[in-house]
């Protein structure tokens, strides 16, 4: 035997690295495409916009037309507040004088007295012009001139004239008045309601007045 004296050698076992499973990778694979796909399809949806329609709200549905009974006497002034121009529209002298007579002994304020120039001919039991403010006045004295025409004009006085036709007979009786604006009528309202038409007669647009000498 030598001498030499063998050592005992130790040999250090081989570590091996564990692989990691298959479909670990083709999981972060697919994630990673996943993730390329939206960033790709968000870039194009903000530069081509969207090609879908726009929700549209909604319509509310319209307000009902409601009819309500209402008595004329609680909206229209009273006479005194009246202001009025008469104007004679006929070829019958002096009609103006007596129609103003009669509505001043009534309560209105009489403001000026004439003749109508232009359209002498005007049918009918006359016309009622006024401007917004006369609005009201106006739907009064339609009771004193039962079936006159209501003429609205762009005046910004409340005073309201009345233009006298060949219809017209008599001022109706303070009586009958009253009996009228006290009896409830119907009234329409709320925005389903129809817009009444204006009723503004073609023959007498241009006619003009002047006060009697």
């Amino acid at each position: 035997m030598s001498g030499m004296r063998e050592g005992a050698v130790r040999i250090a076992p081989r570590r091996y690295r564990r692989r990691r499973p298959t479909w670990h990778i083709v999981v972060a694979i697919a994630a990673a495409v996943l993730v390329v796909a939206g960033l790709i399809f968000g870039i194009v949806k903000m530069f081509s916009g969207s090609s879908e329609p726009e929700a549209v709200a909604p319509t509310p549905n319209p307000s009902p037309c409601v009819t309500l009974m209402v008595s004329p006497a609680q909206s229209l002034p009273a006479v005194e507040r009246v202001r009025v121009n008469v104007y004679n529209g006929t070829k019958t002298p002096g009609l103006a004088g007596t129609t103003a007579q009669t509505l001043r002994a009534r309560g209105f304020m009489i403001k000026e007295v004439g003749n109508a120039v232009g359209n002498r001919d005007i049918t009918g039991v006359g016309e009622l012009r006024y401007g917004p403010k006369g609005k009201a006045s106006a739907q009064l004295l339609e009771y004193y001139f039962p079936g006159s025409v209501l003429i609205p004009d762009g005046r910004s006085k409340r005073v309201v004239d009345v233009i006298i036709g060949s219809g017209y007979t008599a001022v109706v009786d303070d009586a009958t008045v009253a009996a009228k604006k006290a009896s409830p009528t119907p009234s329409p309202s709320g925005l389903g309601c129809p817009m009444p038409a204006a009723t503004t007669p073609a023959a007498a647009q241009t006619a003009s007045v002047v006060p009697a000498a």
